[in-house]
């Protein structure tokens, strides 16, 4: 199977958690993100650019070796990659609420029970015919039980929503990572972070108060709490699972590519409560379109490729 440098997809042999989150929410989508290569200018949201400042901030920090001194280099490093970013009309992702995240980060996880073996361990490890490649944020080596365990950082909007298993994209990290290192790898941990408006949150389990202002009976409030870090583990079962799950999703993706047909997932049309930015192609009645709304500048190409952008979470759905 000819490789081709640098993409994933059909014609390079080589898979991403991304390409495969793609095809998984729409293969529309992914034949225009992946196959076609084309965004629109522009579609990239504050929600994702403020995830990648933080976790620009984090990397030099755990690189740095966790000092007084790392903390503020962090800070520096978040203001630096967020601020060519800054929308004005976003009010919850601003300078301001980075730099209060990672000082209260700072804070809660000053002393921490593992040492960093690396940051940002990347690489390709063989998925039956093919190439399964990865992004992981840290590597650690927990003091007790001695061992290691992959990390991933992740900001969102809803921490309620953050699930550690099931999870392809961390079922695939452990996979790739066993592969790596084997039985050293005990886990890995789901480093979640709230990005919230507001500082808190009403406490449903508290009981009822009389509001000063209407006279009614309401919920009480307490602190939001924003950081949350769930360990997970996966059996040989659940990877060998896993593997024939992707697998089956690869032979899936082939056969639209060999068919060049794309099923539509209308439900992901308006997913996450915005406008899919694929939706003018999709309602166009012909593919000959999208060099027309290239030369306007309404697309253009920029091939995703794993190595150049990450693992995929900031162009996905995280807020």
């Amino acid at each position: 199977m000819e490789k081709t440098e640098g993409k994933i997809g059909v014609e390079s042999g080589m898979w991403d958690n991304h390409g495969l989150d793609c095809f998984r929410d729409c293969p529309q989508y992914y034949k225009w993100r992946i196959v076609k290569g084309v965004v629109k200018p522009g579609a990239k949201k504050t929600a994702a650019d403020f995830g990648t400042a933080i976790h620009a901030g984090l990397e030099h920090y755990y690189k740095k070796g966790m000092t007084l001194e790392a903390e503020g280099e962090a800070v520096d490093k978040f203001v630096e990659v967020f601020t060519p970013s800054i929308d004005p009309a976003d009010d919850k992702r601003t300078l301001a609420k980075g730099i209060e995240i990672l000082v209260n980060y700072f804070l809660r996880y000053r002393d921490e029970p593992f040492n960093v073996v690396a940051t940002e361990i990347g690489g390709a490890v063989e998925l039956g015919e093919y190439l399964y490649t990865f992004r992981n944020d840290l590597l650690l080596e927990w003091q007790t039980p001695k061992g290691l365990y992959g990390m991933d950082h992740k900001t969102t909007s809803s921490l309620g929503r953050m699930v550690a298993k099931p999870n392809n994209q961390l079922t695939g990290y452990i996979f790739a990572l066993v592969e790596m290192y084997g039985e050293q790898m005990l886990g890995y941990v789901m480093n979640a972070i709230g990005v919230y408006k507001e500082t808190e949150e009403y406490d449903k389990n508290a009981p009822k108060v009389v509001s000063p202002k209407t006279g009614k009976l309401v919920y009480q409030k307490k602190e939001r709490e924003i950081f949350l870090r769930t360990f997970t583990t996966r059996t040989k079962v659940e990877i060998e699972d896993w593997k024939q799950d992707t697998l089956h999703l690869i032979h899936q993706i082939e056969d639209c590519h060999q068919k060049n047909r794309w099923p539509k997932h209308t439900k992901y049309c308006t997913a996450y409560s915005s406008r899919c930015q694929y939706l003018d192609l999709c309602l166009s009645q012909s593919e000959d379109i999208l060099e027309a709304m290239i030369a306007a500048g309404i697309y253009e190409v920029d091939w995703w490729r794993p190595y150049v952008g990450g693992d995929g979470e900031e162009e996905g759905e995280t807020t």
